[in-house]
């Protein structure tokens, strides 16, 4: 198997990163909902991971002028900059302007949009002459030119494709949905590219509402939300409220081991010479390709202001294929990218103490919760010191370390019930005897009847969770037929997890 390292084109070519610049100034931006602005403004903590901004008296006006609506043109000197560096630090989301120009004569701070007639759309496909027929009739004159790639389909793709008055690009045998893609976006003479799988259904305005991100020359791509087309069966109601492919309804920057780490290829915009999926992956190309340009300097947006609609799978039996699919991709991802498919090592020592802790030996349940307590005041005083040595104090320093401290425990106690039911569900459940047992069942219930209750999906809570198990179940048997095929433990092994990130905003 050929591996290529973070940032590397799938020819062995370096992927080109992007000039490094301010945030345009017709810009604006919106202010995360979970961001702590303290110290009157002078001290910004939040992102995933978590970052702590410090700013300059100068630099807190400015920021208070953004975070009131301003443009960055409006909102003063260094206002590019440190909207740039909020951006970055998943601290706020840019909002671009409604409308833009790009006249000579335009007044500062105006953008150059890019429009509908800048965009090829890409449908790569197979068998599936009845969805491409819905799709074209949905997608047909909202671009500049619409390109079809049949991928050796048997059926009458390529004659619906034609009826439509679309170009046709047509593959002898199947050659995957990489290559598909690839061979569309060679074809395309604009300079962006859209790709949008068949079984999928854009919104009127799809397009219109992920254009404007790239007026940003930073952004490398943008996708819409993936959501799944309702229905009353079964699968169909689950998949409502736990599809994949449905990142949800908050935007925010896509990077790995964020609280966005992926985008799905179902539906995305991309700059042409940027489009580079990898035609060795079956599954989980998008992934790495999201993962390569964000090494490379891309910023990656996820806007779910923009919809389309997924049709889940016909059958149980799809269903199930589908997720081992997903997960046989992490071997080969963890190749390409070490650390961000692995689990944290922090979930895993909690999956480790809580084997301690069902074996019912009172002495080693007295251990683990001691190590656990001394851990947490260690961590919070850490932090504390920290908050306390900044060039501008955090004020409550204790009680915002103590908190931060608690929801970090809390994450990973979430993480390592993913890790159990995701990754090591083979160890726990015959590797471990009945300690692992009980452990697995905890990870299967607990957390997944709580997400039912915050959620409350239009499914039973019963069905709701043997859905969970089930789904967690085939994504884990995936993880280790990819594995086995790709000779490789990394996708099982614990890595280092990711720290809080401190640093100095723009003084503007």
């Amino acid at each position: 198997m050929r591996h290529t390292d973070g940032n590397t084109n799938c020819d062995g070519s370096r992927l080109p990163g992007p000039a490094p610049g301010p945030l345009p100034g017709c810009f604006s931006v919106q202010c995360e909902p979970d961001l702590r602005v303290l110290s009157r403004g002078r001290v910004l903590l939040g992102g995933s991971p978590l970052r702590l901004l410090t700013l300059s008296r100068a630099g807190a006006a400015v920021f208070e002028a953004l975070a009131g609506g301003a443009t960055v043109t409006a909102a003063g000197a260094g206002a590019g900059t440190l909207a740039r560096r909020l951006v970055d630090a998943g601290h706020a989301d840019p909002v671009p302007p409604t409308g833009a120009t790009s006249h000579p004569s335009s007044p500062p701070g105006a953008c150059a949009m890019p429009g509908p007639d800048d965009v090829t759309l890409v449908i790569p496909v197979r068998d599936r002459a009845a969805e491409l027929s819905r799709l074209l009739a949905a997608v047909t004159g909202t671009c500049r030119e619409v390109i079809v790639v049949d991928d050796g389909s048997t059926d009458a793709t390529a004659a619906v494709a034609r009826r439509a008055g679309v170009r046709v690009i047509r593959h002898d045998s199947p050659l995957g949905p990489a290559s598909a893609r690839m061979a569309g976006a060679r074809a395309a003479a604009t300079p962006l590219v859209a790709f949008v799988d068949s079984d999928v259904l854009p919104g009127p305005d799809w397009l219109t509402r992920l254009l404007p991100q790239l007026a940003d020359p930073m952004v490398a791509l943008v996708a819409p939300r993936v959501a799944s087309a309702p229905h009353r069966a079964l699968r169909a109601r689950y998949e409502m409220s736990r599809s994949p492919l449905d990142l949800g309804l908050r935007p925010g920057p896509v990077r790995a081991g964020s609280r966005i780490s992926y985008l799905p290829a179902a539906a995305l915009l991309i700059r042409r010479e940027l489009a580079d999926f990898d035609p060795a992956m079956r599954y989980g190309e998008d992934v790495d390709l999201v993962w390569r340009l964000t090494a490379a300097g891309w910023s990656v947006r996820y806007e779910p202001a923009a919809v389309v609609l997924h049709q889940p799978r016909s059958s149980w039996r799809g269903w199930v294929t589908q997720r081992v699919g997903y997960g046989s991709s992490a071997a080969a991802l963890a190749l390409r990218h070490p650390e961000p498919l692995r689990p944290v090592r922090g979930a895993a020592a909690g999956v480790a103490a809580g084997v301690v802790v069902a074996a019912g030996s009172a002495a080693a349940v007295a251990a683990v919760a001691a190590t656990a307590g001394v851990g947490a005041v260690v961590s919070a005083w850490r932090l504390r010191r920290t908050f306390t040595r900044l060039r501008t104090p955090v004020p409550r320093a204790g009680l915002h370390a103590a908190v931060l401290v608690a929801r970090g425990r809390q994450h990973a106690g979430w993480a390592g019930a993913d890790t159990a039911r995701r990754v090591w569900l083979p160890l726990l459940a015959f590797g471990a005897g009945r300690p692992g047992r009980r452990v697995l069942l905890v990870a299967a219930t607990i957390p997944t009847a709580w997400d039912w209750w915050r959620e409350r999906p239009d499914v039973g809570l019963v069905p709701y969770v043997a859905l969970r198990m089930a789904d967690d179940a085939a994504y884990c048997a995936g993880v280790w037929w990819g594995c086995l095929h790709a000779r490789t433990t990394l996708p099982l092994r614990p890595a280092v997890p990711l720290r809080p990130i401190f640093g100095s905003g723009a003084s503007g």
